[in-house]
Order: structure tokens, then C-alpha cells, then sequence
């Protein structure tokens, strides 16, 4: 059976032992991607699992289009967010490292700059959020970036330069605000 006519019967008529012939058909591919991406098989089964409970609830988005990069795509969100919240979770704070490197060039202006920092990372688009988070959080070169994503290095390095654009001009905004 073809991909959307499983989908279909699911839609239609709430058919779930379907959605176990597709997970047995991608979920190989989409855990080598999750596990290619965070690096720990425990946390690569769980994030794949989640992967495809996501993709089941939001079935009715599926545009028809090839199923498996959806269903990757989904994992790879998910997996670049999970990443972004341990880093977040696990990291010394940006201010508590200034202030032990150089205790007598911190200040409140300092500190304002961080949060601002923080706030315009927080608006940006989810996918714009996690090539920041890539580059910036898990130092991953922007090859890596580029494979991960499915993209070209060019286009990584393009979008890394207009976030960064965004970035300092919506900065600016509320500095001078």
C-alpha cells in the first residue's frame, strides 16, 4: 500500500494499526537522522518516538508530499529543540562566566545586552532559532548544519549572516527605545 492511501485510511476512517506500517517503514531512517543529530542512542529512540506521535496528531498537515523528509523534518525539530533546552538547562550562565573572567568589566549594560540577546533569539522563527542554536549553542560547523538541514553550506552561511542582520538591528530597536 502507498503511503497515501495508509494516511487516507487513517484520516478517514481513525485506522491506527495503519500507522504501524509506517512507522515500520521510516522508522530506521528517521532514528539514524535523530541519532546522526544528538549523538546518544537512548535519547534518539525517545525523540523518534516522539517524532512520530507528532507526526500522527498533525497527520492532517501532511501536504501529500513524499513522506519521508516530513516525517524527518518533524524529527529534526524535535531533536535540534531537545538539544537547545539541555544546552540551555546544562549551561553555566553567560553572566555567572563574565563575572568570574572579568569581574571589574561587567555591568548592567552588560547584562541588559544578554537579555536583549536572549529575547530576539526567542522571536526568531523556529527553524532560524535552531541554525542559531546549532552554530552557536553545539558549535557545530556549517557543514554539519548544512547536512543536518538538508541544505547547502552557501545557503547555511547566507542565512546565518541575515539572522545575524535581524539579530543586531532588532537589538538596536530596543536599545534606543
Amino acid at each position: 500500500m502507498e503511503d497515501r492511501e495508509i494516511i487516507d485510511r487513517i484520516l478517514c476512517k481513525s485506522d491506527t494499526k495503519c500507522y504501524r506500517e509506517i512507522v515500520g517503514r521510516y522508522s530506521g531512517k528517521v532514528f539514524s537522522k535523530v541519532l546522526s543529530i544528538v549523538k546518544r542512542e537512548e535519547l534518539a529512540k525517545e525523540i523518534t518516538q516522539q517524532a512520530f506521535i507528532r507526526a500522527y496528531i498533525n497527520l492532517d498537515s501532511w501536504k501529500g508530499t513524499s513522506l519521508g523528509p516530513w516525517l524527518n523534518a518533524v524529527a529534526v525539530h524535535i531533536a535540534l529543540n531537545t538539544l537547545c533546552k539541555e544546552r540551555k538547562r546544562h549551561a553555566e550562565p553567560i553572566e555567572q562566566t563574565v563575572i568570574a573572567e572579568h569581574p571589574q568589566e561587567y555591568s548592567d549594560e552588560h547584562e541588559q545586552l544578554l537579555q536583549l540577546m536572549e529575547k530576539a533569539i526567542g522571536r526568531l522563527s523556529p527553524s532560524d532559532r535552531n541554525i542559531i542554536c546549532m552554530h552557536y549553542y553545539q558549535r557545530m560547523k556549517t557543514d554539519e548544519i548544512a547536512k543536518t538541514l538538508g541544505m547547502t553550506k552557501s545557503n547555511v552561511l547566507v542565512k546565518l549572516h541575515r539572522i545575524r542582520e535581524r539579530l543586531k538591528k532588532e537589538i538596536q530597536n530596543e536599545r534606543n527605545q
